[in-house]
C-alpha cells in the first residue's frame, strides 16, 4: 500500500476530491449521451456540440425543441442549469492552486484565477466537496433517465409506424 503522497492537512479532502472527480466525470458522460439522443447523432457529433462556444445554450436549446413533458422539460431544464453552475465550482476545487492557511486552524486553502474575475481565495470544507459530488450523482441519474426516456419514446413511435404501414 501507498502512503499518502499529499501533506497531511490536505489528507481530509482526499476522499470527498476523489469522489467529485470521478461522479463529474460519469456526469459528463451521461451529458454527453443525453445530447446525442435530444440531437440523434452519435458520441462523436454530440462532443463536437459540447465542447463548441456556447454549448449550454445550444443543449438548452435541444432540450426545449424536444417532445419531452411538462415535468420532465422542467426538470432537465432546472437539472442543467444546476449542471452548470456545479461544474464551475468542481473546476474550481480541481484548477485552483491549493496550499495550507498560515493561520492557526490548519486547513487547506485554495487560490484561484477564473475566467474573466479577480483572484479569488476560499477554504474548502471536506462537507462542501462532498454535497457537490453527491450533486454530480444526481445530475447523472437525471441525464441517464431522460436520455433513456428519448430513445424509448423514439424507438415506440418506430415500432407503431412499422405496424400501421404494415398493416395499411
Amino acid at each position: 500500500m501507498t502512503d499518502h503522497l499529499v501533506d497531511s492537512f490536505y489528507r481530509r479532502l482526499v476522499q470527498p476530491l476523489g469522489n467529485l472527480v470521478i461522479l463529474s466525470a460519469l456526469a459528463e458522460a451521461a451529458l454527453l449521451d443525453l445530447t446525442a439522443a435530444l440531437k440523434g447523432v452519435d458520441e462523436r457529433q454530440a462532443q463536437g456540440l459540447l465542447n463548441a462556444k456556447g454549448a449550454k445554450r445550444k443543449v438548452l436549446e435541444l432540450v426545449t425543441s424536444s417532445s419531452l413533458t411538462d415535468l420532465q422539460l422542467a426538470q432537465l431544464l432546472d437539472g442543467l442549469d444546476q449542471f452548470w453552475w456545479d461544474k464551475a465550482s468542481c473546476h474550481r476545487f480541481i484548477h485552483d492552486e491549493w496550499l495550507p492557511l498560515l493561520d492557526v486552524s490548519g486547513k487547506p486553502s485554495t487560490r484561484g484565477l477564473p475566467e474573466d474575475s479577480d483572484l479569488v481565495w476560499s477554504a474548502p470544507a471536506a462537507e462542501d466537496i462532498w454535497a457537490l459530488a453527491k450533486s454530480f450523482r444526481d445530475h447523472e441519474h437525471l441525464f441517464s433517465r431522460t436520455a433513456y426516456s428519448i430513445r424509448r419514446e423514439r424507438a415506440e413511435r418506430a415500432v407503431a409506424n412499422l405496424v400501421f404501414h404494415e398493416s395499411a
